[in-house]
């Protein structure tokens, strides 16, 4: 199953720091059967970053930090190992936070009403329709 994952580094962090990081959750997604598809920085200055270091400013402070380095990553990976790749990336001290969601996919398109759906609606528009034939009650003043 593809998952994504964002993950926020801290700002201090290097160029090369931060590739390391980036190697190190790539490590553990292949220690636990996975397989990468791409690696990019969510907000460059192209993509809404605030300034020429590519941080980004947070709402609220994460762990005492007011802006970070965010990340996302396509995986592949069996979906029996999230909680142990949750716990392994808790444990790296230069991600301040992250979260793992599984892959969009676009749904199928709707096949064509079988006949029960086309009579459940049928019934319903009738329904409504007998509804909105009943008189209104009104309230008369004293």
């Amino acid at each position: 199953m593809t998952y994504e994952i964002t993950y926020i580094l801290k700002p201090e962090l290097t160029t090369e720091e931060q590739t390391a990081v980036n190697k190190t959750v790539e490590n553990h997604i292949k220690a636990l059967g996975g397989s990468m598809q791409s690696v990019e920085r969510t907000f460059s200055v192209e993509r809404g970053g605030t300034d020429e270091n590519n941080l980004r400013k947070f709402a609220y402070p994460i762990k005492h930090y007011r802006q970070g380095y965010y990340y996302t990553m396509l995986f592949d990976i069996d979906g029996t190992n999230l909680p142990e790749l949750d716990q392994t990336l808790s444990r790296e001290a230069e991600i301040l936070r992250f979260l793992v969601v599984k892959d969009f996919n676009p749904l199928a398109p709707v096949e064509a009403k079988t006949a029960e759906e086309a009579k459940a609606e049928q019934v319903l528009e009738e329904v409504e329709a007998t509804e909105e034939k009943k008189p209104r009650r009104t309230r008369k003043s004293a």
